[in-house]
């Protein structure tokens, strides 16, 4: 999720373009073109040369005059540039899934599935949904391939290729449970090839940097108790390999075309951790409720997932490895929980949770 927002307006040259480029520091940006009526030679030199100099951004709500320009001259093959949403028309889809943030519906047609989120999801966060299943395609590792932008002013979607055959992995397993080892074998497989790819450090986002930014936000937390944890994260060793950043088995799918990766939004590089953290939390210290609702199975099958899939990812084949890797995983665990609580809802127990892990007394 980018840290800044800019919105320029008017005509873009050489001039206005440097001046945007120049605030840009070390963190993301997203440059919101919804007012920029025209862009020249000139500005799409200085966003391509900034991009090749390894500046972090993005473009989005582009009007089609000017995205155009981008993708007439490739510019858009190597700086990140999404449409202004169009209009948003439902009547030729049919519901067939739902999540915590959005509902799935496919095309009569069978060509496409689209992602309508609730009013609250921000529509840059859509966006950034695009810009990273996009790169994520591009850097070639395994997804659906993701296509337009959609708003009704007050819902905001994003359509995707649509894989015929596909399953979640959650979904296999809580059909078929008899598959359960096999499918955490695959996912924690597919995780340790993803933790040792070296990421594009120009393209995606640096997680350290993401959690620094909630902890920063989180109005729960003292300025002392802030700087106990940005510690924490300050020593977590360093790593540039890939990320998904919302890492859990309902973000795969197994399909004819072989096993892809879904729900890129959040994909950065940095420790791998910082993913497993996400993982734990899911599939160890989520409500019940919310464990039926996601996974469609409740916390002593979920339980049983993490058991394999540690002794997959961690070697952690006995009790106490077990246990030693849980310890591990439990302050990334407690990082994600603030994330959540800042980003999306505080459920009591979960600020608390967090805050006693990493906050011992």
């Amino acid at each position: 999720m980018p840290e800044k927002v800019q919105k320029p307006a008017g005509k873009i040259g050489a001039q206005e373009a440097e001046a945007l480029l120049s605030s840009i520091e070390s963190s993301h940006v997203d440059f919101d073109f919804s007012d920029v009526s025209d862009i020249n030679f000139a500005a799409l030199r200085c966003f391509l040369d900034a991009r090749r100099a390894g500046k972090r951004f993005a473009i989005v709500n582009a009007p089609d005059a000017v995205a155009e320009k981008f993708e007439d001259t490739g510019v858009s093959c190597i700086v990140s540039v999404s449409r202004k949403p169009k209009a948003l028309d439902m009547s030729k889809y049919e519901v067939f899934g739902e999540s915590f943030l959005s509902k799935a519906y496919n095309s009569e047609d069978g060509d496409a599935m689209i992602k309508v989120y609730g009013p609250h999801f921000p529509a840059r966060m859509v966006a950034q949904e695009k810009a990273m299943a996009r790169a994520v395609m591009l850097f070639g590792l395994p997804t659906p391939l993701v296509g337009t932008l959609y708003s009704d002013g007050q819902s905001n979607a994003l359509d995707f290729e649509r894989i015929p055959g596909k399953r979640s992995f959650s979904r296999i397993i809580s059909e078929e449970p008899e598959r359960l080892e096999e499918i955490t074998v695959r996912f924690a497989a597919m995780c340790k090839q993803l933790h040792s790819t070296p990421c594009d450090t120009s393209i995606f986002p640096d997680r350290t940097d993401v959690y620094r930014g909630v902890v920063a936000r989180c109005d729960r937390l003292s300025d002392a108790e802030k700087a106990r944890i940005f510690a924490f994260i300050d020593s977590v060793p360093k790593a540039t390999t890939c990320l998904h950043g919302d890492l859990q088995i309902s973000n795969v799918i197994s399909s004819p075309r072989g096993d892809m990766w879904i729900d890129l939004s959040d994909f950065s590089y940095g420790n791998p951790m910082l993913d497993i953290g996400m993982w734990y939390f899911l599939s160890k210290l989520n409500p019940e409720e919310r464990v039926q609702h996601l996974f469609h199975m409740g916390n002593a099958q979920m339980s049983q997932i993490w058991d394999v899939f540690a002794r997959e990812y961690f070697g952690a084949d006995t009790p106490e490895a077990l246990a030693e890797a849980e310890k591990r995983v439990q302050p990334f665990a407690a990082l994600h929980m603030i994330y959540l609580c800042v980003n999306y809802w505080y459920e009591p127990g979960l600020f608390e949770y967090a805050h006693s892990v990493l906050l011992p007394e």
